[in-house]
This record gives C-alpha cells, structure tokens and sequence, in this order.
C-alpha cells in the first residue's frame, strides 16, 4: 500500500521560487566580489593619479586631476615636481603635475602579486602563513618607498598613511582566501542551488507520474 504524505509532512520538501532567488542572488554576489578583486588595482590607479571623472553636459567623459598625485615626478635640479600645462575639457589652461606612472605601476605590481588578484581570492591560506605573508609585504613596502622617496616625490607627512593603505589593501584581499573562506562559501552556495534545482526536477518528474531517479 503506497505512503501517503500529508502536506504538512511535505511542507519541508517544498522549495519557494523566492528561496531559489535569494540563493541564486547570493551566488551572483559571491561571483561579484571576486571579480571586483582585479578591478581594485584599476580603481587604485586613478586615485594614485589623482584623477577623477569629468563628464560634460555633452555627455563627454575625461579622466581630470583634482588632487596631487602619489607619486610624481621630480626635478632633481631644483628638488620640486614637474608640471606641465594642461587644456581642461571647460577650455581653461590648468597647471598639473605630471604623475610618476613608473612608479605607480610598479606599486600595482606588488599589490597584484602581493593577493590582489582573482587566483588568491579563491586560494586557501592558514592563519599562519596569511600572517608572515602580510609582514613580509610591509616589510619590502616600507623599504621600497622609504628608498625611493625622493625620487618619486613623495611627502613625508603622508608616508606613513601611504603604507598604511597600500597594506590594508593587500591584507582585504587575502583575508578572502583564509582558510578558504570565499570558496567554501560560493562551493556552499552553489550545491545549494544545484539542490533546490533538482528537487524541483524530481517533484514534476512525480507529478508528472515518471521515476524521479
């Protein structure tokens, strides 16, 4: 004699489109974020740059310097940056300094080799190397920019604060990758998807009087 299930008995078996949404949604975040990772390197070079985005009542967008630049060239003549007149896109002549794209090129490249990437994202990293890991990159970066201050302009009153950020950065991007946090929790996601998706399957297959298997 076959087993008849209450609804209520079912009830638990039930998946709500809604339930499936968020799930999906969570996944779709999750995807987001390590993508987003690369894109932090882009996003940082503007801001080293000094630059932010213009866009005219034409509709013309254009990269402007609002702020002095991180790191700039010298003059090493006078000891001072070098600027160069520049046609603003309102048609006005304006004095900017012309950035140091040597160095912040290679700042990038120790960010990107230093976690910020999608690989380590995705990485497991134990506690224990995320640690020496992040104080070997202070070290080499408090090195390099305490050597190369002068020649790329940078002021002491910010220095400290520059490393700092650098750092923080470097320490945002791995922290993903501790102890396989971000994989595990898109791995968890999706299998959860995956279920709910087959359930799904297998209740039609019922009523539809075929085998769920």
């Amino acid at each position: 004699m076959a087993q008849i299930t209450s609804p209520q008995t079912a009830q638990s078996n039930w998946v709500h489109p809604s339930q499936l949404q968020d799930a999906q949604q969570v996944m779709a975040s999750l995807t987001k974020l390590l993508l987003e990772v690369s894109n932090v390197l882009s996003t940082l070079r503007r801001e080293l740059r000094g630059e932010a985005l213009y866009q005219s009542e034409e509709g013309i967008s254009k990269w402007i310097q609002v702020v002095k630049p991180t790191f700039v060239k010298m003059d090493y003549k006078t000891n001072k940056p070098l600027k160069e007149n520049i046609l603003m896109p309102w048609n006005e002549i304006k004095s900017c300094y012309i950035p140091n794209d040597e160095a912040i090129e290679e700042v990038l490249s120790m960010l990107k080799f230093g976690g910020v990437n999608q690989v380590t994202s995705i990485a497991g990293i134990d506690e224990g190397n995320y640690l020496d890991d992040l104080k070997e990159f202070e070290c080499k970066l408090a090195g390099l920019l305490c050597l190369k201050q002068k020649e790329w302009g940078i002021d002491k009153e910010t220095l400290p604060m520059l490393q700092f950020k650098i750092k923080t950065i470097v320490q945002d991007a791995r922290s993903l990758a501790l102890d396989g946090r971000a994989l595990k929790a898109l791995q968890t996601t999706v299998q959860r998807v995956e279920q709910m998706i087959e359930g799904q399957d297998n209740r039609k297959r019922i009523q539809m009087g075929g085998n769920p298997y």
